[in-house]
């Protein structure tokens, strides 16, 4: 079994299948019973750290820039919806409400934080005239 290259597993019925070619072999080596220790996680704490963070500097910005009086989770409801992130479900009273996706560690993995705080800096900073890269400095230096 290599350990050079990722073994990349999807979930499936409660199990995990192998999601690349490394997986599928080192699952083909395998006799018996095996432990695994699954690892990782610590950079989506860190992304999320700093979505967070990041919003608690950006609202106070478009408060003052628009004269609004948005929160945080405002701001956060917001980018959820300008990223289409919710199921429209349509009330017998024919109102249509919004189910906004979760974005807890459980529902969201590693690359999908990463895509999703990418879109919303770059979103931010169309907003409030900073540039990304000074906008993710400045979260990382309050994070």
């Amino acid at each position: 079994m290599t350990d050079k290259a990722p073994l990349y597993f999807t979930r499936r019925l409660g199990m995990l299948y192998p999601a690349n070619r490394a997986a599928e072999d080192a699952l083909r080596e395998i006799s018996g019973t095996v432990r695994v220790t699954m690892t990782g996680g610590k950079a989506n704490q860190r992304r999320r750290s700093l979505y967070w963070v990041l919003v608690s500097i950006v609202t106070p910005i478009l408060n003052d820039m628009h004269g609004m009086t948005l929160t945080d989770d405002d701001l956060h409801d917001i980018m959820r919806d300008k990223l289409g992130m919710f199921d429209e479900l349509t009330l017998p009273s024919g109102e249509v409400h919004r189910k906004r996706h979760s974005t807890s560690n459980r529902a969201m993995n590693e690359a999908d934080r990463a895509d999703y705080l990418n879109k919303c800096i770059s979103i931010w900073s169309t907003w409030t005239g900073i540039d990304p890269t000074t906008l993710t400095a400045e979260g990382q230096r309050a994070a």
